[in-house]
């Protein structure tokens, strides 16, 4: 079964924790896990209050974040995909 990390964000630890990605549901991943400063680089300063963390999804997991949520702070065009 192929696996990918991707980069999940859960704004101030809220218990909310969804897949970063664009308002097409586009997402950034790869292979191997992302590391911090490659997940900074990405999120800018709001890395410090969306908590990101770099984790492997099968494409079967990856189907089940089906709700977008636009972020302001990105002008809606990134937000976070979450599960119903």
């Amino acid at each position: 079964m192929e696996t990918r990390h991707f980069i999940t964000v859960d704004w101030c630890s809220k218990g909310n924790r969804g897949i970063f990605c664009d308002r097409d549901g586009k997402a950034w991943s790869q292979n191997k896990p992302y590391t911090e400063k490659e997940m900074d680089k990405i999120l800018g300063l709001l890395s410090l209050i969306l908590v990101p963390k770099s984790v492997e999804f099968t494409r079967e997991q990856v189907a089940e974040y089906v709700i977008y949520r636009p972020m302001e702070e990105f002008q809606n065009f990134f937000g976070v995909a979450i599960k119903e």
